[in-house]
This record gives C-alpha cells, structure tokens and sequence, in this order.
C-alpha cells in the first residue's frame, strides 16, 4: 500500500521518484510475468550472436581484437534502439489505450495523486518490460565498449542523446494514445512515425536543411562513434567526417552535437509532456494554449534558420549542402531549394499547432456561452487566446511570422542567379510568401468551418487528388492538356509553381509562362474555396448567436416566471 503524498498549504507533494510509483510497480508486475521469459531470452540471444559473430568471427581474419569489438558496437546499439525506441515506443500506446479502452484510466485519473506523477508513471511503468529487455544487452555492450576502448567521453553523450530520443519518441507514443480517436491504428500509426523520423526525415539533411536529423541520435552517434569504426565497416557512411561534426553551425556560433540535440529535443519534450498534463489535468482541454503555440511555432523557426545560416550567407559551399547523390548543390541552387522545403516545413507545423488549438463547434458555443455570463456579471469578456475562443488571432501570427521567415531567407539569396535583379518586394519574389499565407488561412478557416472530421475529406479531395490526377494527365497524355493547372488546385502543389517561374533561364519560356499561370489560377481557386468556407462559417457562428439569445431569453423568461 502507498501512501498518500502529505497535504501542504500550497497543494499536495510531488513525489517523483520512479521506484516508489504505484503505475509502474502494477505494469511491472503485470508485464513482467512468466510470459516475458521467452522475449528475454530472444534477446539474450540476439545481443550474444551479434557479440560473437563481430568479435570471435572477425578476430578470426584479423589479429587487431580492437577493431573486431568496435565493429560491433552499431549493431548492438541498432538493437538497443529497436527495443526501446519502436516496441517501448508501441508498448506505450497500446498500453495506455488499453487503460482507455477497460476504464483504468477514468479511475486513475480520480486517484489522489498529482497528474505529474500518473504521467511519470505511465511513462516508464507501460514500456518497463522493454527496459528489462533493454538491460539485458547492456553487459554484451560494455565487452564491447571495454575490449574497443571507448573512452566515456564518447559513450556518455550518445547515451544521454539516446534516452532522450527514447523519453521523445514515448512521449509522442503517449500523446497519440490519448488524443487520437482511431485508437485500433494508433500503435502502427506510432510506431511509422517513428521510422518516418529515424529513416525518411534526416534525408532532408542532405538537402541543406539539417534540423530534422537532430530528432534522432544519428548526429551524435556518427561524429562520436564514427571515428572509431574500422573503416572497411559497412556502418561506416562515405564523406561521415566532413558531414557529421562535433559541433553544429548555429547562426554564426558553433554548439557541441550533443548539446544542440539535447537542447532540441527537450524543446519537444517539453510540449509533448505539456499536452499530455493538459490532457491528463482536464480531458476537455486542448493539448496546448494558443499563446504557448505561438511561442513554439517562433521557437521551431529560429532553431530551423539557425542551423540554415551557413547554407544561407555562405558564397560557398558549406559540408551541410550536398546533393542526393553527394554531389555539391550551388548556391543558385539552393536559392530555390531552400525556401521550398522551408516553406513546407513551416506549413507542417502552422497546420500541427492550428489544429491543436482550433476549437471544435461545441467548444466554441460554450466559450460564447461563458463569455456572455461573464459579461452579464460584470467581469471581463473571455480572452482571445483562451482554449474555447476562436484561433483567428493565432492563424494571423503564424501567416505574419511565416511572411517573414520566407522573406527573410529569400532575402539572404538576393545575389543568386534568380533572384538578382529582382526586387525584395517584386512580384515573382513574393509568390512563396503569399501562397504561404493564403493556404495559412485556408487552412484554419477550413478547420473551423467544418471540424476535423469532414476537413479530412476536404483534405483528401482539395489537397491530394488534385496532384494525383495531374500526375496521371501529364503522363498519359501530355503537358498540352496543362496538367498544371489541375495540380494548382492543391496548396501542395500551389507551393512549388510559386517559385518555379524563377526557374526561366533554365526552363523552357513555355514551361515557365505555364507555371507562373497555374499559380494565378490555383490562387484564384484557392480563395473561391476559403471564401466560401469563410461564408459558411460565418453561417454557423450566425446561428450560434441566434440559438444562444433564444436560450437566454428562455432561461430569463422561466427566472421570471418562477420569481412571481
């Protein structure tokens, strides 16, 4: 039996100690039964066979012992990785729908226990048989470390990144656990964005925008552990010295790889453990308050120009900007290259954060409702930035901040090949800018208007099949049927012809002419569609109003009533 945490005068204790936790004493005694013998010894197993067939098995063609330990240290360490960061990852969200699904977690929410420590608890407690797992490699991992000599300098940093990317990756796991509805398709959902962020994400490194890759222990693990590789290792990338640093180029300041991904990540870590509190707190809560949204968006783009400055004011080429094929990228280049994929990837996160924030109908006629109470009393009105007001105030700065960042990074280019002779301000300059704000509004207006459910199909017809269906034109049968034009009706599109008429010494005056009109066009169609989406919501919060007077009038009449 545990104790009650004692009562003070400012609120209840909080005690934080795993150890002394009851979630995660019941899932350790749950989980770790009899039937977690054979997952054991699986591991076991494994951890042993790649401990022998690296060490003994490469000892027997080579006489340096040193290499053939350090030859085994990535596969080990890709293991390690598996247990906890994809099934501990899985485990959390299944586990924690699970408690969903029978009702523990209703009870657990009543217990008298501060939310902290229930969300400590499930944390840790949900994947404890992955940790265990993850303890039994540990003793072949330090043979390993031990005979290669690994001085700790090196393996401390790549631990400590590593369980943040694990306490990062468990926190998205219990986050979508409890906000998503589809709770049948969340452990897999989970579990690919995890993939999504380990394999597909730090391609974009290699493009000149490095940022995704500090979401992953890959940085840290390439520029410690790396060097010490044999080099005929299969683990061992090609040009891994040149592109992976000790330090990261920050602005014009050079940070430890360690410390910028721990930095980073625990930026994230934050507002993941802040949703899931949130939530945890009050289940009719949105995950996040509009102002920290605000805030976050700011954050994100500063850590993102950050690590793009040297790509950014550098005349030459910077180690970060190499091609696909490892080729270098010029800076003509990169001038079209870069505001594109930032642009896409501030559009990813306006769209995250407005809908988090965006209330629902229900939640909007409730703040109207307490707003007028709040008035009738004489208080202050609801503020603009609470959780049941209207995200228009937050949709406006994040379309006012993204103007500014793509201005800001076109501007750096301004003595490339496409933007030279062009003014800041210049029509073809300012195509990304405005596109960016456009689809900014068509994309909270749309959410308002029509709830999540029914934006997915808006999403789905306006956003993606627009693409699909000029793929299929412009390979069966031409570009004279300018498929462009079909493609300009999704934003997803709409962003890349807004900067490839830039492109008019290199493609052909047709080609570029039949983009800059496509952009026109989708432009056009765009705000035909989130006028009347505008039009529409103007409709329902109309007939909000309306119904809340009746009920009031009603309310009124009845007090009346009832006092003669």
């Amino acid at each position: 039996m545990y104790e009650i945490p004692a009562q003070k005068s400012r609120g209840m204790t909080i005690n934080l100690k795993i150890w002394e936790n009851p979630i995660v004493w019941r899932q350790f005694k749950s989980r770790l039964r009899t039937s977690a013998i054979l997952q054991c010894l699986l591991v076991l197993i494994t951890a042993a066979f790649i401990t022998l067939i690296t060490y003994a098995g490469l000892d027997r063609f080579s006489v340096d012992k040193l290499q053939a330990a350090r030859a085994g240290i990535i596969p080990l360490l890709i293991l390690q990785g598996l247990i906890l960061m994809l099934a501990g990852t899985g485990r959390v969200t299944s586990g924690i729908i699970h408690e969903r699904v029978t009702g523990t977690l209703d009870y657990t929410r009543l217990a008298p226990m501060p939310p902290l420590r229930k969300v400590v608890g499930y944390l840790f407690g949900l994947p404890v048989r992955e940790y265990v797992l993850f303890l039994i490699t540990v003793p072949f991992m330090s043979f390993l470390l031990i005979q290669g000599q690994i001085p700790a300098a090196v393996i401390v940093p790549v631990y400590l990144v590593f369980f943040s990317s694990v306490l990062l990756y468990h926190l998205i796991g219990l986050v979508f656990g409890l906000v998503l509805k589809e709770w049948r398709m969340s452990v897999l959902f989970t579990q690919g964005v995890v993939i999504l962020i380990n394999l597909i994400l730090p391609a974009f490194s290699t493009l000149g925008f490095p940022l995704l890759q500090y979401l992953t222990v890959r940085p840290v693990v390439a520029a410690k552990i790396y060097p010490y590789l044999p080099v005929s290792s299969s683990f061992r990338e090609q040009g891994t010295e040149a592109f992976f640093s000790s330090n990261v180029a920050f602005f014009n300041l050079s940070i430890s790889t360690t410390l910028f991904t721990l930095l980073l990540q625990g930026v994230l870590i934050f507002t993941l453990g802040l949703m899931v509190y949130r939530k945890w707190e009050n289940a009719f809560n949105k995950s996040l308050g509009k102002l920290y949204a605000m805030g976050l968006f700011v954050g994100l783009q500063f850590f993102c120009i950050g690590t793009l400055w040297p790509n950014l004011v550098e005349s030459v080429n910077s180690d970060l900007a190499r091609g696909l094929l490892g080729t270098n990228i010029s800076r003509n280049e990169l001038a079209i290259l870069l505001p594109l994929v930032f642009t896409y990837f501030s559009l990813f996160c306006v769209c995250w954060l407005l809908y988090i924030v965006t209330p629902t109908h229900d939640e909007y006629r409730s703040g109207k409702l307490l707003d007028r109470k709040l008035r009738r009393s004489g208080k202050k009105c609801l503020p603009l930035l609470n959780d049941k007001s209207s995200a228009l105030v937050t949709a406006v700065v994040f379309a006012v901040a993204t103007f500014v960042f793509i201005v800001f990074i076109q501007a750096t280019f301004a003595d490339t090949q496409y933007y030279q002779g062009k003014g800041l301000f210049s029509a073809e300059s300012m195509r990304l800018a405005v596109a960016a704000v456009m689809i900014t509004f068509y994309f909270h207006i749309a959410l308002e208007a029509l709830e999540i459910q029914k934006m997915g199909v808006l999403l789905v017809i306006l956003w993606i099949v627009p693409v699909l269906l000029a793929i299929l034109s412009g390979v069966a049968f031409g570009v004279e049927l300018n498929w462009a034009y079909i493609a300009a009706l999704s934003p997803i599109a709409l962003v890349a012809f807004s900067i490839l008429p830039l492109l008019s010494d290199v493609l052909a005056s047709e080609m570029s002419d039949l983009f800059a009109r496509a952009y026109m066009s989708g432009i056009a169609c765009n705000l035909i569609i989130t006028a009347y989406l505008g039009y529409r919501l103007l409709n329902i919060r109309k007939l909000m109003t309306q119904k809340l007077r009746f009920l009031e009038q009603k309310n009124l009449n009845i007090e009346q009533r009832t006092g003669s």
